[in-house]
């Protein structure tokens, strides 16, 4: 069924009757040069946000009640939903999308949003760039129970202030000296590249409030950096996921990237090098990086994605600044298919700050060859107040087993893919 903005139909109407049965809410948003972040917020009955916790993002997958989770694959954003395991106090789930930046929707390419279930499409919401103005934010759909019945709603409604006047229309506090006031608009209006002010969230009663703090930003050219501040004494750690997708032909063992950290600290002239399953490292001793285990397979519902978790204190405790260097592998022995269809992205959480490197072609052409081995996702440098993280890009020459290579030159890194080939052996 195609929907205009503004149609409402009760789920009976579209042939679910089972809430028990789970469904899924789909999003996909195409605007060129910029990342769009998609949020479902759980509302109550007077559609007011009920707690942060129910603000599902990149960042905050699922509710606490596993009602509703979400997985971002290539350019869709996904909320699977079961009615049944929602919380009681929830009576509306609105998906929403924000802009960070002088972009509108206006540049939207592509936009729409469907229900589907077992894999069939029922329900389809469609629209473009045309459709809007100067709005940053949008509510593009919402799920919601009236009389004990459920609906879906093709809102449609933007907002010029972005995501600041959406929490604060969902009864939320942008945490700043000047409250943000919602501009409702006619239009209706989508997310894209970040999320970054602190916000905390104002529930009835007045009592119910918690802080919600949102950092995100997103490097997509070559030696585009940001830091990251570090918390003094803190024990938390410094988090770091690579990311890649099924390259979408027929093969199942064709989808698998490995990551690969390479640490050098600067009075140091050796590098450590850790990859899975054979050197996987330590958290509490050295060399302070741990890598979690390979991962072999990514598949059209889940992305792969391999993890290591490093000491925040590792610059502490070698005495000094360390560089790392995060690198993607696939070879033969993984599947021949090109690193460019798989798209990998690289993924540093510390506490609420998130920084995303993601894949550039127009950087990375090279990329494109299956017979490019190697991918330089990221370069960090850590010191005991903060992690400068950088965009890199770069990729080994065509049929090289080489591994990226750092080289300190004062206070300055510089990297060369000629290191000796490592290869995964089986445990």
């Amino acid at each position: 069924m195609q929907m205009v903005t503004g149609q409402k139909i009760k789920f009976a109407e579209l042939g679910i009757n089972d809430i028990n049965q789970t469904f899924t809410l789909v999003v996909e948003l195409i605007m060129s040069h910029a990342v769009i972040d998609v949020a479902c917020f759980g509302l109550d009955t007077g559609q007011q946000l009920v707690s942060d916790d129910y603000m599902v993002f990149y960042n905050q997958p699922q509710t606490p009640c596993s009602a509703v989770s979400l997985q971002e694959i290539n350019s869709q954003h996904r909320f699977d939903i079961n009615l049944n395991k929602l919380s009681a106090n929830i009576d509306y789930l609105v998906l929403t999308a924000t802009i960070d930046g002088q972009q509108t929707m206006r540049q939207l390419e592509h936009g729409k949003v469907w229900l589907e279930q077992a894999g069939q499409t029922i329900a389809e919401y469609g629209f473009d760039g045309n459709t809007f103005d100067n709005e940053r934010a949008v509510m593009l759909l919402q799920v919601y129970r009236k009389s004990d019945v459920w609906r879906i709603n093709a809102i449609g409604q933007g907002f010029n202030g972005g995501l600041s006047a959406l929490v604060t229309h969902f009864g939320g506090e942008v945490a700043d000296d000047t409250p943000a006031t919602p501009q409702l608009s006619s239009h209706s209006q989508h997310q894209s590249q970040t999320i970054q002010p602190s916000l905390s969230t104002s529930t009835t009663p007045p009592s119910l409030s918690s802080s919600l703090n949102l950092t995100k930003v997103t490097l997509d050219k070559p030696g585009s950096e940001h830091r990251i501040n570090l918390t003094k004494g803190s024990v938390d750690k410094l988090i770091v996921e690579a990311i890649w997708v099924d390259n979408g032909d027929s093969s199942a063992d064709n989808d698998d990237l490995d990551l690969r950290v390479g640490i050098l600290p600067q009075q140091a002239k050796e590098m450590i090098y850790i990859h899975a399953p054979q050197q996987v490292g330590s958290f509490s001793t050295m060399p302070y990086v741990y890598h979690h285990g390979d991962v072999q397979v990514a598949s059209i519902d889940e992305p792969g994605k391999e993890t290591v978790t490093v000491n925040p204190a590792i610059a502490q405790h070698y005495g000094g600044k360390v560089a790392l260097v995060f690198s993607v592998y696939s070879a033969i022995g993984n599947g021949v298919v090109s690193i460019a269809s798989l798209q990998p992205k690289m993924r540093m959480q510390y506490r609420d700050q998130v920084v995303e490197c993601v894949f550039n072609i127009k950087a990375s052409p090279k990329a494109k060859s299956r017979f490019v081995y190697t991918y330089v996702i990221g370069i960090a440098i850590i010191d005991e107040h903060g992690i400068t993280l950088q965009h890199s890009g770069e990729t080994s020459k065509r049929m090289s087993e080489a591994t990226p290579r750092l080289i300190w030159h004062g206070d300055k890194v510089e990297m060369k893919i000629d290191g000796k080939s490592m290869f995964k052996t089986p445990v």
